[in-house]
Protein backbone atom coordinates (compact mmCIF):
# COMPACT_ATOMS: atom_id res chain seq x y z
CA UNK A 1 0.00 0.00 0.00
CA UNK A 2 3.04 2.25 -0.15
CA UNK A 3 3.92 2.63 3.53
CA UNK A 4 7.40 4.11 4.04
CA UNK A 5 9.64 1.25 5.16
CA UNK A 6 12.15 3.73 6.57
CA UNK A 7 9.68 4.12 9.45
CA UNK A 8 9.57 0.35 10.03
CA UNK A 9 11.56 -1.80 12.42
CA UNK A 10 14.37 -4.33 12.06
CA UNK A 11 13.42 -7.75 13.43
CA UNK A 12 16.33 -10.14 13.26
CA UNK A 13 17.35 -10.20 9.59
CA UNK A 14 14.02 -8.77 8.42
CA UNK A 15 12.58 -5.30 7.85
CA UNK A 16 9.02 -4.95 9.18
CA UNK A 17 6.51 -2.62 7.54
CA UNK A 18 5.25 0.05 9.99
CA UNK A 19 1.64 -0.20 8.73
CA UNK A 20 0.77 -3.93 8.71
CA UNK A 21 3.92 -5.58 10.04
CA UNK A 22 4.80 -7.56 6.92
CA UNK A 23 8.42 -8.67 7.23
CA UNK A 24 10.87 -8.63 4.31
CA UNK A 25 14.15 -10.57 4.20
CA UNK A 26 17.56 -9.50 2.83
CA UNK A 27 16.59 -10.52 -0.74
CA UNK A 28 13.48 -8.32 -0.65
CA UNK A 29 10.99 -11.19 -0.40
CA UNK A 30 8.22 -11.09 2.18
CA UNK A 31 8.87 -13.89 4.69
CA UNK A 32 6.12 -13.29 7.23
CA UNK A 33 2.62 -11.79 7.37
CA UNK A 34 1.20 -11.55 10.90
CA UNK A 35 -2.43 -12.28 9.91
CA UNK A 36 -1.89 -15.30 7.62
CA UNK A 37 0.60 -17.97 6.66
CA UNK A 38 0.27 -17.80 2.86
CA UNK A 39 2.42 -15.10 1.31
CA UNK A 40 1.28 -13.71 -2.07
CA UNK A 41 3.77 -13.57 -4.93
CA UNK A 42 3.56 -9.79 -5.23
CA UNK A 43 4.84 -9.33 -1.67
CA UNK A 44 8.40 -8.27 -2.41
CA UNK A 45 10.60 -5.18 -2.32
CA UNK A 46 13.56 -4.04 -4.36
CA UNK A 47 16.79 -5.38 -2.87
CA UNK A 48 20.24 -3.82 -3.23
CA UNK A 49 23.70 -5.17 -2.34
CA UNK A 50 24.75 -3.53 0.93
CA UNK A 51 27.77 -3.58 3.23
CA UNK A 52 28.58 -2.00 6.59
CA UNK A 53 31.82 -0.08 7.17
CA UNK A 54 32.57 1.68 10.44
CA UNK A 55 28.92 1.89 11.39
CA UNK A 56 27.87 3.21 7.95
CA UNK A 57 25.85 1.29 5.36
CA UNK A 58 26.92 1.47 1.71
CA UNK A 59 24.77 0.07 -1.08
CA UNK A 60 24.62 -0.26 -4.85
CA UNK A 61 21.49 1.09 -6.51
CA UNK A 62 21.21 -1.96 -8.74
CA UNK A 63 20.54 -5.67 -8.31
CA UNK A 64 24.21 -6.68 -8.50
CA UNK A 65 27.33 -4.86 -7.36
CA UNK A 66 29.70 -3.92 -10.17
CA UNK A 67 32.72 -4.09 -7.85
CA UNK A 68 33.57 -4.99 -4.27
CA UNK A 69 33.20 -2.12 -1.80
CA UNK A 70 36.68 -0.53 -1.75
CA UNK A 71 38.66 0.70 1.23
CA UNK A 72 42.05 2.31 1.73
CA UNK A 73 44.91 0.17 0.41
CA UNK A 74 46.78 -1.77 3.08
CA UNK A 75 44.25 -0.99 5.83
CA UNK A 76 41.15 -2.63 7.28
CA UNK A 77 38.14 -0.74 8.68
CA UNK A 78 39.07 -1.94 12.19
CA UNK A 79 42.34 0.02 11.98
CA UNK A 80 40.60 3.35 11.40
CA UNK A 81 38.13 5.40 13.43
CA UNK A 82 35.39 7.28 11.51
CA UNK A 83 34.45 10.78 12.62
CA UNK A 84 30.87 11.96 12.58
CA UNK A 85 29.91 12.42 8.91
CA UNK A 86 28.96 15.79 7.48
CA UNK A 87 27.08 16.81 4.35
CA UNK A 88 27.62 19.45 1.67
CA UNK A 89 25.38 20.67 -1.14
CA UNK A 90 27.07 21.54 -4.43
CA UNK A 91 25.22 23.57 -7.06
CA UNK A 92 26.72 21.41 -9.80
CA UNK A 93 26.06 18.06 -11.47
CA UNK A 94 27.29 14.93 -9.69
CA UNK A 95 30.08 14.14 -12.16
CA UNK A 96 31.95 17.37 -11.37
CA UNK A 97 32.63 16.24 -7.80
CA UNK A 98 34.97 13.39 -8.71
CA UNK A 99 36.41 15.39 -11.60
CA UNK A 100 37.62 18.00 -9.11
CA UNK A 101 40.59 15.82 -8.16
CA UNK A 102 41.73 15.66 -11.80
CA UNK A 103 41.35 19.38 -12.52
CA UNK A 104 44.91 20.61 -12.03
CA UNK A 105 44.14 24.17 -13.15
CA UNK A 106 41.52 24.46 -10.42
CA UNK A 107 43.70 22.81 -7.79
CA UNK A 108 46.49 25.32 -8.33
CA UNK A 109 44.09 28.26 -8.15
CA UNK A 110 41.75 27.22 -5.36
CA UNK A 111 43.64 25.23 -2.77
CA UNK A 112 46.97 27.02 -2.34
CA UNK A 113 48.91 23.93 -3.31
CA UNK A 114 51.95 23.85 -5.61
CA UNK A 115 52.42 20.78 -7.77
CA UNK A 116 55.92 19.36 -7.22
CA UNK A 117 55.96 16.66 -9.88
CA UNK A 118 53.82 15.23 -12.66
CA UNK A 119 50.75 13.45 -11.25
CA UNK A 120 50.44 9.70 -11.78
CA UNK A 121 47.13 8.42 -13.12
CA UNK A 122 46.05 4.78 -13.10
CA UNK A 123 42.98 2.56 -13.12
CA UNK A 124 43.16 -0.05 -10.33
CA UNK A 125 39.84 -1.39 -11.64
CA UNK A 126 37.77 -0.82 -14.80
CA UNK A 127 35.40 1.10 -12.51
CA UNK A 128 38.09 3.15 -10.72
CA UNK A 129 40.28 6.10 -11.70
CA UNK A 130 43.19 7.15 -9.47
CA UNK A 131 45.42 10.22 -9.43
CA UNK A 132 48.42 10.58 -7.10
CA UNK A 133 50.03 14.01 -6.85
CA UNK A 134 52.80 15.43 -4.65
CA UNK A 135 52.12 19.01 -3.56
CA UNK A 136 53.57 21.72 -1.37
CA UNK A 137 51.27 23.45 1.12
CA UNK A 138 51.86 27.07 0.13
CA UNK A 139 48.76 28.88 1.42
CA UNK A 140 48.79 31.65 4.01
CA UNK A 141 45.59 30.77 5.85
CA UNK A 142 45.71 29.75 9.51
CA UNK A 143 44.73 26.21 8.50
CA UNK A 144 47.68 25.93 6.09
CA UNK A 145 50.09 27.47 8.59
CA UNK A 146 48.97 24.99 11.25
CA UNK A 147 49.12 22.14 8.76
CA UNK A 148 52.76 22.92 7.89
CA UNK A 149 53.66 23.16 11.57
CA UNK A 150 51.96 19.96 12.73
CA UNK A 151 51.81 17.71 9.65
CA UNK A 152 54.56 19.02 7.38
CA UNK A 153 54.97 21.34 4.36
CA UNK A 154 54.29 18.70 1.69
CA UNK A 155 51.47 16.26 1.02
CA UNK A 156 50.92 13.34 -1.34
CA UNK A 157 47.28 13.29 -2.40
CA UNK A 158 45.84 9.95 -3.50
CA UNK A 159 42.34 10.35 -4.97
CA UNK A 160 40.51 7.27 -6.26
CA UNK A 161 37.06 7.66 -7.82
CA UNK A 162 34.88 4.54 -8.06
CA UNK A 163 32.11 4.79 -10.63
CA UNK A 164 32.03 8.57 -10.27
CA UNK A 165 30.04 8.43 -7.03
CA UNK A 166 32.37 6.98 -4.38
CA UNK A 167 35.63 8.86 -3.77
CA UNK A 168 38.44 7.69 -1.48
CA UNK A 169 41.07 10.27 -0.54
CA UNK A 170 44.34 9.66 1.30
CA UNK A 171 46.38 12.77 2.22
CA UNK A 172 49.83 11.64 3.35
CA UNK A 173 51.96 14.29 5.06
CA UNK A 174 55.43 13.80 6.51
CA UNK A 175 54.14 13.32 10.05
CA UNK A 176 50.54 12.18 9.64
CA UNK A 177 47.97 10.82 7.19
CA UNK A 178 44.30 11.75 6.78
CA UNK A 179 41.64 9.62 5.13
CA UNK A 180 38.26 10.55 3.70
CA UNK A 181 35.38 8.86 1.89
CA UNK A 182 33.18 11.18 -0.16
CA UNK A 183 29.80 9.76 -1.16
CA UNK A 184 28.25 11.54 -4.16
CA UNK A 185 24.42 11.65 -4.12
CA UNK A 186 22.75 13.38 -7.12
CA UNK A 187 19.76 15.55 -6.17
CA UNK A 188 18.82 16.63 -9.69
CA UNK A 189 20.58 17.54 -12.94
CA UNK A 190 22.39 20.51 -11.41
CA UNK A 191 22.67 19.80 -7.67
CA UNK A 192 24.59 17.22 -5.69
CA UNK A 193 24.64 16.18 -2.07
CA UNK A 194 27.99 15.06 -0.71
CA UNK A 195 28.25 12.94 2.43
CA UNK A 196 31.79 12.91 3.83
CA UNK A 197 33.29 10.50 6.35
CA UNK A 198 36.72 11.39 7.75
CA UNK A 199 38.82 8.55 9.17
CA UNK A 200 41.93 8.49 11.40
CA UNK A 201 44.25 5.70 12.45
CA UNK A 202 43.37 4.16 15.80
CA UNK A 203 45.91 4.36 18.62
CA UNK A 204 47.59 1.20 19.87
CA UNK A 205 46.84 1.87 23.54
CA UNK A 206 43.45 1.88 25.23
CA UNK A 207 43.92 5.39 26.72
CA UNK A 208 44.84 6.67 23.27
CA UNK A 209 41.70 5.14 21.76
CA UNK A 210 39.49 6.57 24.48
CA UNK A 211 41.02 10.03 24.88
CA UNK A 212 43.11 10.96 21.84
CA UNK A 213 41.40 9.32 18.85
CA UNK A 214 37.98 11.05 19.12
CA UNK A 215 39.69 14.44 19.48
CA UNK A 216 42.01 13.68 16.57
CA UNK A 217 39.05 12.66 14.40
CA UNK A 218 37.09 15.81 15.31
CA UNK A 219 40.04 18.10 14.43
CA UNK A 220 40.67 16.36 11.10
CA UNK A 221 36.95 16.58 10.35
CA UNK A 222 36.97 20.34 10.98
CA UNK A 223 39.99 20.93 8.73
CA UNK A 224 38.60 18.85 5.87
CA UNK A 225 35.14 20.37 6.21
CA UNK A 226 36.64 23.87 5.97
CA UNK A 227 38.80 22.80 3.02
CA UNK A 228 35.82 21.42 1.07
CA UNK A 229 33.37 24.20 1.89
CA UNK A 230 35.68 26.75 0.28
CA UNK A 231 35.20 24.92 -3.03
CA UNK A 232 31.41 25.05 -3.21
CA UNK A 233 31.00 28.59 -4.61
CA UNK A 234 33.71 27.92 -7.21
CA UNK A 235 31.98 24.94 -8.83
CA UNK A 236 28.44 26.35 -8.71
CA UNK A 237 26.78 26.38 -12.12
CA UNK A 238 29.44 24.35 -13.96
CA UNK A 239 28.45 22.71 -17.26
CA UNK A 240 30.26 19.96 -19.14
CA UNK A 241 31.69 21.52 -22.31
CA UNK A 242 34.33 19.13 -23.72
CA UNK A 243 35.03 21.41 -26.69
CA UNK A 244 36.33 24.09 -24.32
CA UNK A 245 38.97 21.94 -22.62
CA UNK A 246 42.59 22.90 -23.42
CA UNK A 247 45.91 21.03 -23.34
CA UNK A 248 46.36 21.81 -19.63
CA UNK A 249 43.12 19.91 -19.01
CA UNK A 250 44.46 16.59 -20.32
CA UNK A 251 43.96 14.77 -16.99
CA UNK A 252 40.46 16.18 -16.69
CA UNK A 253 39.55 15.28 -20.27
CA UNK A 254 40.81 11.72 -19.78
CA UNK A 255 38.79 11.46 -16.58
CA UNK A 256 35.55 12.43 -18.32
CA UNK A 257 36.30 9.98 -21.16
CA UNK A 258 36.77 7.20 -18.58
CA UNK A 259 33.61 8.19 -16.70
CA UNK A 260 31.54 8.02 -19.88
CA UNK A 261 32.60 4.39 -20.27
CA UNK A 262 31.47 3.35 -16.79
CA UNK A 263 28.27 5.41 -16.54
CA UNK A 264 25.50 6.73 -18.73
CA UNK A 265 26.62 9.31 -21.31
CA UNK A 266 27.30 12.67 -19.68
CA UNK A 267 25.12 15.59 -20.79
CA UNK A 268 27.08 18.21 -22.68
CA UNK A 269 26.47 21.87 -23.38
CA UNK A 270 28.53 23.14 -26.30
CA UNK A 271 28.25 26.85 -26.81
Amino acid sequence: MGAHLAHGAVRGERLACPLHGWEYGPEGLCEKIPVQEKIPGFARQCSYPAEERGGHVFFFNRAQAQFALPFFDGLTPAELLPAKPFELIAEAAWYFVGANGFDLQHFRMAHDRTLLEQPKVSSPSPFARRVVAKLAVTGNSWQDSLTRLIAGPQVTMDVTVWGGTLILVRAEFQRTTSFGIFNVLPIDAHRTRGRVIVWVKRSQSLPGRVLFDPLNAAIRRLFIQTFLRSDLPRIAGLRYQPGNLIAADALLSDYFAWLEKVSNPLPTENK
